[in-house]
């Protein structure tokens, strides 16, 4: 049997993807060994959406990854992120593990999530309680890919919050718990965070782009609605009636007919009577300079 690196198969411990993947993934190891440090180096040479390690199929993705995990690690530790917090943010790998078996019974990586992954393989991403945070340069999502209009934001905003100046880009993982406690302990643990992270940065805001900020699902969802809740932490300074998105999280896919979407959960139930409801919005939470 070939021998894998001992740090190998302790990141794949530690991920807890469960025994089958743990296996499906030592299994692909040791048959790719002789090529497994070239797969892991080059996986995400060149430019989004292009890498090589989207190339691979699902399970040579997950375990060229998991090779990759210990170096990433490195990279964290080097930033200074407590070990807790690495094992947090390395988290999304597990779950989107799940998910992805969830949906097509195989134990791997979407070529999404992959390319999604790019910011924890930079150590450009943190999980901070049930939150996950991005370093960027704010951007406006004005223009769809053909050049049509998307977001129309106002010239006040953009002096307010200019193009290009440093924020913390709010994810919300799947299932992620957004009680109002846990998600206020989440936005207050930035604070300290990143001011050690990155001493030299002044972050503006935190900002997000979500289905989960269109003010249609207060017609969707009861008053005490956790989602709802969360929202009620941003201001939304644009929002559109695309529902793409929102279509894709409440449902897992875009169906061609109506009664082939599932309608399991009330939200399923409520957006299917009501899809203009659904949109797309961006919010901010401006941030002290003196914080």
């Amino acid at each position: 049997m070939a021998e894998l690196p001992l740090s190998f198969l302790q990141e794949l411990t530690g991920l807890a993807l469960g025994s089958d993947a743990n296996a499906s993934v030592i299994g692909y190891a040791q048959r790719h060994l002789c090529q497994m440090a070239d797969l892991a180096e080059s996986a995400y040479a060149g430019e989004v959406p292009d890498f090589p390690i989207c190339r691979l199929h699902p399970l040579g993705r997950l375990a060229v990854l998991v090779w990759k995990v210990a170096e990433i690690r490195e990279e964290y530790e080097n930033l200074g992120v407590s070990e807790e917090i690495i094992n947090d943010t390395f988290s999304d790998i597990a779950l989107r593990q799940r998910l992805f078996y969830k949906k097509t019974a195989k134990v791997g990586l979407s070529r999404a999530d992959c390319i999604w992954l790019r910011h924890l393989v930079s150590a450009k991403i943190f999980k901070l309680g049930v939150l996950q945070y991005q370093p960027m340069k704010m951007v406006y999502l004005e223009s769809r890919d053909d050049g049509s209009p998307f977001f129309v934001i106002t010239d006040a905003q953009k002096s307010r919050l200019p193009a290009g100046a440093p924020v913390l880009n709010v994810h919300i993982q799947t299932g992620a718990d957004l009680a109002q406690e846990r998600v206020a302990e989440s936005l207050q643990m930035i604070r300290g965070f990143f001011k050690d992270v990155f001493p030299g940065t002044q972050f503006r805001a935190m900002v997000c782009y979500s289905w989960l900020l269109h003010s249609g699902l207060k017609y969707l969802l009861p008053s005490d609605s956790r989602i709802l809740g969360f929202a009620e932490n941003f201001e939304v300074i644009y929002e559109t009636g695309d529902g793409t998105q929102a279509v894709e999280r409440i449902f897992g896919r875009r169906c061609r007919r109506k009664a082939d979407y599932p309608q399991q959960t009330s939200l399923q139930r409520a957006a299917l009577r009501s899809p203009s409801k659904l949109g797309y919005a961006l919010g901010v939470i401006y941030l002290d300079l003196g914080d």
